[in-house]
């Protein structure tokens, strides 16, 4: 009888402890242990005012699910390689960093829900009014602008040749049969492409007439798509000197931080890009123009550009590429995540955050 107790005590007292070992694995709310959350100054997300607080919109962020949730926490600032290790070797226990998810992190660490949508943006010096005037004037005179301007005289000599075969017989006073004539009928097709209209030539014939209303609608399409090309071309030399695409980065000095996602994307299209340990570094750097291009995530890069007041030196090119889920970072298998998430987007998507995200002048991609 005494041995059949003491086994339903030790049935009993092992299924208590194996009960309490499997309870270990999750971080209760209001948990007494200090969590180490890895941070990064990355303004506005993450920046110190003048006393030496933190603050930002992922300290705001943070601070909204730890008090929710009862969590202690202690911040640990070190570099963002730093922090990626730390997660991979789970000697934090988070980053709220706003950290890009990729596919060569997530092999390494967990992420949280998405808290915003960002994209990789280039900055460059601004340039001059004499410097954009000059970038103008060399578009007059690149290949594709003379390629452009040699297929309209072709196209209008077309149309007037055309115009002429029909009208030298029907209506010889306006055009000639002699190549006086031609000449007649180019002139034409330009002043009806330019909508001048001096009505001193006007087609007679069936055909003629013909000629001149697909030349009408032809020439129309035409000089908006050639007008809107110089237009563009114009806006992009005014915004951004002569960058105005991914692809022209391969033949310039660029430069990113180190170990960031934009550096990434940038190895992966086969543009190198000189790594810098902070964005202040690196936008010294393109002052110094020791680089011709800055590529960073666009919140970012607008706010430093902002805050230090560099507007007159250094602008953010308007094209944008590469979109960045924005997560915090966590160790792989971490019981955080499960804690975190379901608060996490239900604090994005309430009017608190839209406030929040417009007191900082930021967009979503």
């Amino acid at each position: 009888m005494r041995r059949c107790k003491l086994a339903i005590l030790f049935i009993l007292s092992f299924s208590f402890f194996s009960f309490f070992a499997r309870g270990q694995g999750n971080i209760p709310e209001n948990t007494t242990d200090t969590l180490a959350i890895g941070i990064k100054t990355s303004p506005p997300f993450i920046y110190q005012d003048e006393a030496g607080a933190y603050r930002g919109i992922s300290i705001w962020l943070w601070e909204q699910l730890a008090e929710e949730l009862g969590y202690v926490f202690q911040y640990r600032e070190m570099s963002l390689e730093e922090i990626i290790l730390n997660l991979e070797r789970d000697s934090i226990d988070l980053s709220i960093n706003p950290l890009t998810v990729t596919s060569e992190r997530i092999e390494r660490i967990d992420f949280t829900q998405p808290f915003f949508v960002s994209s990789s943006a280039v900055a460059a010096p601004k340039s001059s009014e004499l410097s954009v005037g000059l970038a103008f004037l060399r578009k007059f005179f690149s290949l594709n602008f003379l390629k452009a301007v040699l297929l309209l005289f072709l196209v209008i000599f077309v149309f007037g040749f055309v115009a002429w075969l029909f009208e030298r017989h029907k209506n010889p006073d306006e055009f000639p049969t002699s190549w006086r004539g031609l000449w007649e009928g180019i002139w034409w097709s330009a002043v009806t492409m330019t909508t001048v209209g001096y009505g001193d030539k006007s087609p007679k014939s069936a055909g003629g007439r013909v000629i001149g209303l697909v030349w009408m609608f032809t020439a129309i399409i035409i000089i908006s798509g050639f007008t809107a090309s110089i237009a563009s071309s114009l806006t992009v030399n005014q915004l951004g000197g002569d960058i105005s695409s991914l692809s022209e980065l391969r033949n310039r000095k660029v430069g990113s931080i180190a170990a960031s996602a934009s550096e990434s994307f940038l190895k992966n299209n086969f543009i190198n890009a000189r790594a810098y340990d902070n964005l202040e570094t690196g936008l010294g750097a393109l002052q110094k123009q020791e680089v011709e291009a800055f590529v960073y995530d666009e919140p970012i890069l607008r706010y430093t550009i902002l805050r230090d007041s560099l507007e007159g030196q250094v602008e953010v090119l308007p094209f944008l590429f590469n979109p960045q889920y924005y997560s915090f970072g966590l160790p792989k298998g971490s019981p955080l995540e499960e804690a975190l998430n379901p608060i996490l987007l239900r604090i994005t998507e309430s009017n608190r955050w839209r406030v929040i995200l417009s007191e900082y002048e930021l967009r979503e991609f």
